[in-house]
């Protein structure tokens, strides 16, 4: 018997019928690739067997591809890549092998399940294969896919239509993103009565917690680079690319995380650094990017610390090398405390940490001069010339007529990325012996007047100087003031920002798009406004020309007052009708408030600096990440304690110390707010409803129930109808909820409810409903229920469902016995608050799951509540400013002692039932099993007992 390889060779080059292959296709074709689902197992675990398997699977799917007209390409592995002239072909090639795998009668110990991915694109066909970004979309298709499952692109089934084989049908999966962070997919399933039709949810990026953002342009070549790397990072748990500003480290590195990150449970996350300017930052940048708040008694590297303590996750560090002391501190100490942490870093050097692998990044290869099309074109540097020039102009191609010179322009510039695309970007306007012969100017004039080797850097700096050189006045001088902005900018922010004279706002949007199409500012698209930004080797170039023109400081100054009124005039938007879009805005302007918060400070402008504060301290509520900004440092700056503003930045500290966990420093602070605001002579109304509303936080944080719904009430009453009044209102609910007192709690929703629907803000709305569904959870089941159906509704259209969220979702449905609610809550809330660490709410969550499988299940049950006593922290005390505040307040009438707990209860239902159905001795065995597992044990197996429940 032949070989696998040797029987696919046969079919590729001999054909069925024993006729030659006809000539390779061009032109746009359809790529199938399959792969055998865990085939590494089956050859470890039972190679006879699987050596048989495979050359029956190998039979059926080249004889599949080729009565259909299609060519096998070759061999992947175990699998095949096969191209099609036509899609509808592909898909009755992959159909027919599908079912024929699926029903074959296998070996039980080696049941072969294979997973399939169709795509259309361009075929570019060289040395006996196919090669290009569609090839390798196909192939990442693929590998998002299932044993037994076939994934087609959105392209292909666009050009099959309604032309299926007989009982097949194609089925919406909806947009995913693929492991090559390109643009978004829309994907479907290719469903036939004879197929397996459910799976578990699709391998994509989505499928992984991250932050990996989209990328605006295919990665090309860089494969061996790319192996390296992926290699190290299995051997080394910090690994550092490194290289000069013009090696693209940022896009490898991405590319690396997105090619690992199944290795990961708790996915990959991108740290910018580049706009982190103070040495204390860095701790910081990590705990925005995680969302860690300071934790009671620690430090923040502390905090980050115990948050990535138990998970296994990649942390790229981008742009390291102007913080190399505090960022070598960090991830030694964070890569001693958290076992499951792998950094990869980029930066100019290495960051010198204790086992750290240092991979320098080359600049890409460039053909020999007198090299051909079909030679340089397989070139990376030459490859990525010409698909950039194509992006400029779609008639651009590789051609005898112009190869040497492109060859030409590719070796002038080392192979540096950036370099190339900047002359790639100019063929609309230039032809390539243009190019030549501009670039040689300016490198003989670099050179001295004679070529010799040329340092990298220096080879990008005179790329960047040309391409700057070629621009008009008015491009160059908004080129160097689009280098204030960090992160990016919008539209309207450039305009004012950088519209002051001699250049005019009108003139802004053509700048943009003159500059996007020169490749010296990337236009992302992937959020609800376009964002430019320059990358960062272009934005120290711009740093660099912007100091000669003597702009920096008033052009900083501008941003910085630019970025506080836009905090400030988003306040109203946070709670109406466009609050989802306000949060994302003040997400995505993250990195320029931080920016101008430094700028105030650097130049001790306090009163610009307090204000800051005061617009973006408390919008923690309505954000999905928070923005950390220096406020101590503000409040340290000279002439604060005297500012006006003084009293109110100190009580949106407390407030974000009360969100955050740190009760003492919140209390504290909050009294000197107080007492700063009577010295002052200020407007004490705003201090004393953000000193108030953080000593709600603060009480609810410990569990003090009735502490915290007389706080809210308090607030309530100081704050009369302001917009924020709802989150006051529904907090207060909660409280009151749990404090025993649902008359009140209605009282509270209901008014927060009116309000929140009047306003039209859909976040406020949902939360409120959440709060009003608790409060009438215990008498009005059905109502509550309906309640809590519309608020997850709701949530779901504007996907701001946060943890929080989903938890208190989960406890009303226990509240109202909705046991099929809870356990389908149930695997989401268990996850986001491990993620979180948030280990008192996990406690309860395994509670109320243990109540809902304890009938069908009740060893899981029992096992669950020991789990929940292990994560139950002792009590904490209330700071001393809670309990004198407390005392002075009015309690809400009717209250019930503030040890009426809704999870206690339930646990002592689930308790005496267990009793019942287990015995004593058993149900105590049980528990104690449960309090031996560490957290990841915990919730892996309250996961598969919500799993069983299902299934039962």
């Amino acid at each position: 018997m032949p070989s696998p390889d040797e029987a696919f060779r046969t079919h590729l080059e001999v054909g069925p019928e024993g006729q030659r292959t006809p000539e390779p296709l061009s032109g746009t074709v359809t790529f199938l690739f399959t792969d055998i689902e865990g085939s590494t197992r089956l050859w470890e675990e039972h190679p006879q067997a699987m050596s048989q398997a495979l050359a029956r699977h190998d039979t059926i799917l080249a004889d599949a591809v080729q009565s259909s007209g299609g060519h096998v390409v070759k061999t992947t592995g175990d699998g095949l890549f096969a191209v099609f002239g036509r899609a509808e072909s592909a898909i009755t090639a992959a159909l027919a092998a599908q079912r024929l795998l699926v029903g074959a009668a296998w070996d039980p110990t080696c049941e072969v399940r294979v997973r399939m991915g169709l795509h259309t694109g361009d075929a570019e066909f060289r040395d006996g294969d196919y090669h290009g970004s569609a090839v390798n979309r196909a192939a990442r298709l693929t590998s998002a896919g299932h044993g037994g499952q076939v994934l087609v692109s959105g392209v292909t089934a666009s050009l099959v239509g309604e032309r299926l084989p007989e009982g097949a049908e194609l089925v919406g999966l909806g947009e995913h993103r693929l492991r090559d962070l390109g643009q978004p997919e829309v994907l479907y399933q290719l469903c036939h009565p004879d197929l397996p039709r459910r799976f578990p949810p699709l391998r994509t990026l989505d499928a992984f917690p991250g932050n990996l953002p989209l990328q605006v342009s295919s990665f090309i070549g860089r494969e061996r680079e790319l192996a390296r790397i992926v290699a190290a990072l299995e051997e080394a748990r910090a690994v550092t690319l490194t290289g000069g500003g013009a090696p693209p480290k940022t896009r490898l590195a991405l590319q690396v995380a997105a090619r690992v990150l199944p290795r990961f449970r708790e996915g990959a996350w991108l740290v910018e650094l580049a706009p982190v300017r103070d040495l204390d930052g860095v701790p910081g940048a990590l705990a925005v990017v995680f969302g860690v708040s300071v934790r009671f008694g620690m430090t923040l590297q502390e905090s980050l610390a115990e948050f990535l303590r138990s998970k296994q996750l990649l942390v790229v560090l981008d742009n390291c090398e102007h913080l190399l002391e505090p960022v070598a501190e960090l991830v030694e100490f964070l890569m001693h405390s958290c076992a499951g942490l792998v950094v990869l870093a980029t930066s100019r050097e290495g960051l010198a940490v204790e086992g750290e692998r240092i991979l320098p990044v080359p600049s890409l290869p460039s053909p020999s001069p007198d090299a051909g099309p079909e030679v340089a074109g397989q070139a990376d540097a030459v490859r990525l010339f010409v698909e950039r020039a194509k992006a400029v102009d779609p008639d651009f191609s590789l051609m005898t007529e112009n190869t040497a010179e492109v060859i030409q322009i590719c070796r002038r510039l080392d192979g540096v990325p950036l370099a190339i695309e900047l002359a790639a970007a100019r063929v609309v306007a230039m032809s390539p012996a243009e190019l030549v012969e501009g670039l040689q100017r300016r490198f003989d004039t670099l050179a001295g007047g004679r070529r010799r080797a040329v340092q990298r850097h220096q080879t990008l700096r005179a790329a960047i100087d040309w391409s700057y050189d070629l621009l008009c006045d008015d491009e160059r001088r908004f080129l160097v003031r689009l280098a204030v902005f960090s992160g990016g900018c919008t539209r309207a922010a450039a305009e004012a920002v950088c519209g002051a004279p001699p250049l005019a706002p009108g003139k802004v949007f053509g700048l943009l798009a003159a500059l996007v199409a020169k490749s010296l500012v990337v236009a992302q698209r992937d959020g609800p406004e376009t964002r430019y930004r320059l990358l960062e080797t272009i934005r120290e170039y711009g740093e660099e020309r912007l100091a000669e023109t003597g702009e920096t400081e008033l052009l900083r100054t501008t941003h910085a007052e630019y970025y506080c009124q836009l905090a400030g005039g988003l306040y109203v938007d946070l709670f109406g009708p466009r609050q989802a879009i306000a949060g994302q805005r003040l997400v995505a302007e993250q990195e320029n408030l931080l920016a101008a918060a430094n700028h105030a400070i650097d130049t001790s402008n306090v009163d610009l600096a307090l204000r800051l504060v005061r617009n973006t301290a408390n919008r923690a509520l309505r954000t999905s990440s928070r923005l950390i900004l220096p406020v101590d440092a503000v409040l340290r700056l000279p002439g604060a304690v005297d500012h006006p503003q003084y009293p109110v930045g100190l009580a949106s500290a407390a407030f974000d110390a009360a969100f955050r966990g740190d009760l003492t420093r919140s209390e504290a602070a909050g009294q000197e707010a107080l007492a700063s605001a009577g010295r002052l002579g200020s407007d004490p109304h705003e201090v004393d409803v953000l000193v108030s509303w953080a000593r709600s936080l603060q009480a609810m944080a410990i569990g003090a129930w009735d502490e915290a719904a007389a706080h809210a009430e308090h607030t309530v009453e100081l704050a009369g109808r302001e917009f924020h009044v709802v989150d006051i209102l529904a907090g207060g609910a909660l409280a009151c909820t749990m404090a025993g007192n649902p008359d009140a709690a209605t009282r509270l929703a209901s008014e927060a409810l009116d309000l929140a629907r009047r306003s039209g803000a859909p976040l406020s709305i949902a939360l409120s409903l959440i709060a009003l569904a608790g409060a009438l959870a215990e008498h009005e089941p059905q109502r509550a229920r309906a309640l809590l159906a519309e608020s997850l509704e709701l949530q779901a259209t504007i996907e701001v469902q946060g943890v929080h969220e989903a938890t208190s979702a989960a406890l009303i449905a226990a509240r109202t016995a909705d046991w099929p609610l809870v356990l389908k809550l149930g695997p989401d809330v268990i996850r986001g608050l491990h993620w979180a660490g948030d280990r008192p709410y996990l406690a309860g969550i395994f509670n109320v799951v243990a109540l809902a499988i304890a009938s069908g299940d009740p060893e899981s049950a029992a096992v669950l509540q020991g789990a929940a006593r292990r994560l139950t922290p002792a009590a904490v005390p209330v700071p001393r400013g809670i309990e004198v505040a407390a005392a002075n307040a009015v309690p809400p009438a009717g209250a019930a002692p503030s040890g009426a707990s809704f999870v206690t209860e339930l646990r002592r239902q689930t308790t005496a039932a267990l009793r019942n159905t287990l015995g004593q001795t058993r149900l105590h065995q049980l528990r104690a099993e449960g309090e031996a597992m560490n957290d990841d044990h915990a919730v892996a197996y309250a996961l598969e007992a919500i799993s069983r429940a299902g299934r039962g």
